[in-house]
């Protein structure tokens, strides 16, 4: 792939830019275990730096889900008392 894109940086930028409209697009749906198992074997071919900004989306939109979850069970529970 990288020999497509013609260098390391121009396809790490590219993946990024993918990952974004996916993380954004497809929040509530996306299967982030995926996008984790994905990133994790890119760091591994082109450095752990290299993918840092990666990282940084995919574990706030897991926050997010978490954060999310927990409101939605609150709500919930302050509905039924």
């Amino acid at each position: 792939l990288v020999s497509i894109y013609g260098s390391k940086r121009i396809f790490v930028n590219e993946y990024r830019s993918m990952l974004a409209e996916r993380l954004i697009h497809n929040m509530h749906k996306i299967r982030l275990a995926q996008e984790v198992k994905t990133l994790e074997l890119l760091k591994l071919r082109f450095g752990e730096a290299a993918l840092r900004e990666c990282e940084v989306m995919v574990r706030d939109v897991e926050e997010s889900q978490y954060l999310a979850a927990s409101l939605e069970e609150r709500h919930a529970l302050n509905v039924l008392v």
